[in-house]
């Protein structure tokens, strides 16, 4: 016969159990410790990137190269190019993110941005690097600023790594892929660390607005070579952002791999979030029941994934014909899934000067397919 004893230590077994498997892991009585006021794990994202901010993306305001460097095609070759890059940059900087973008984005109950920046703002770049490194910075506390007056959290995002981790313009540096060079790989490290290193260096009312650090984004996987050596470097990164005194969890996005891929990366109590970013854009899809699809079928595999998952870009861009009711179903359709699925997301991008209301959070305010119950209320979702 089982002992009373037994069964009360049993008892208070499971319970402990329980405790640790529904707290999340940045739950701790460590007095040393500060924990970031943003947990994924309780509240559900919403919000936008701030995109062609930090590092520049030609087709989002093709006007600004026409004027100061109109053969470059990214921030790199714009550096090389422009006569005075530090004043140019600094002059759009403090004109494409201001106060008024945040009153906006107050409107529609925006708790969330993602700012993408390149390594260059953080590290000294290699001897022929021509990138301008002063002074972002000094913006990344303005935005924080911001962020904590209308009571918004910050992504801080490693867009641009060494030696380019996507060979894309978004990277600042379009062309090949050298990120996975021993050399890169090392100073793409430093980078974390040294974002690290400022984000405890800032006054607390604006380190507190960081929700986390994105260890890379979109980085390119050409095999499984490629995919061993990024699993290698974001559980690095995972180690630096995890002895950072103020806790945020790392964020890490899948190389368009898919989830199936991460299965084995990282335990479930991890402090580290997937983000994925679904286009239907490249190349457009032009079947609105096809596209449809594809967002509800993603429902079960982020709700069996083993850690959070967050949808840090996406947009309304497709192949179909624009309407305010396919754009509305579009809409409604992701964010419900984005938020019921999983913890949120955010969307690409804020604004551009191109007119394109599928890529402008912005526009669609101003067209009606986002408002202030947006997030809350999904009355076209087809999931």
């Amino acid at each position: 016969m089982i002992s009373l004893t037994k069964v009360i230590t049993a008892f208070f077994g499971l319970l402990t159990a329980f405790a640790t498997i529904c707290a999340s892991p940045i739950d701790t009585d460590n007095k040393n410790i500060i924990k970031s006021p943003y947990n994924y794990w309780k509240t559900k994202a919403w919000g936008v990137n701030l995109g062609n901010w930090l590092i520049l993306e030609k087709w989002m305001n093709p006007s600004f190269f026409e004027k100061h460097a109109p053969n470059a095609t990214d921030e790199w070759s714009f550096c090389k190019d422009a006569s005075n890059p530090t004043k140019a940059l600094n002059d759009h900087w403090n004109s494409w993110v201001t106060e008024d973008d945040f009153k906006r984005l107050k409107e529609v109950k925006a708790n969330q941005i993602r700012i993408p920046v390149g390594y260059w703002a953080f590290i000294k770049p290699d001897a022929g690097e021509p990138y301008v490194t002063t002074g972002q910075k000094e913006q990344l506390k303005r935005i924080l600023g911001y962020c904590d007056k209308y009571g918004m959290y910050a992504i801080i995002d490693l867009h641009g790594l060494p030696g380019s981790q996507n060979g894309e313009m978004h990277s600042g540096k379009s062309g090949s892929i050298d990120f996975y060079s021993s050399h890169n790989i090392e100073r793409s490290l430093k980078t974390v660390q040294a974002a690290v290193d400022w984000m405890n260096g800032l006054e607390g009312k604006l380190r507190d607005r960081i929700s986390a650090i994105e260890a890379a984004n979109e980085p390119h996987i050409g095999g499984d070579k490629d995919l061993k050596n990024l699993k290698n470097y974001y559980q690095k990164a995972y180690t630096i952002i995890s002895k950072s005194k103020y806790k945020v969890p790392m964020m890490f996005h899948d190389g368009f791999a898919g989830l199936d891929a991460w299965n084995d990366f990282l335990p479930s109590t991890a402090n580290a979030i997937i983000d994925l970013h679904p286009y239907y854009s490249f190349p457009p899809e032009k079947n609105q029941t096809a596209i449809l699809k594809r967002i509800c079928d993603m429902k079960s595999s982020v709700e069996s994934f083993h850690l959070p998952v967050f949808f840090g870009e996406w947009s309304l861009a497709s192949g179909v014909d624009n309407s305010d009711t396919w754009l509305k179903k579009m809409m409604d359709t992701q964010v419900s899934l984005f938020k019921e699925s999983g913890v949120g997301g955010t969307f690409w991008s804020l604004k551009n000067k191109i007119n394109s209301s599928v890529w402008s959070l912005q526009q669609l305010q101003d067209e009606g397919i986002v408002n202030n119950r947006t997030f809350s209320h999904h009355p076209n979702s087809q999931c």
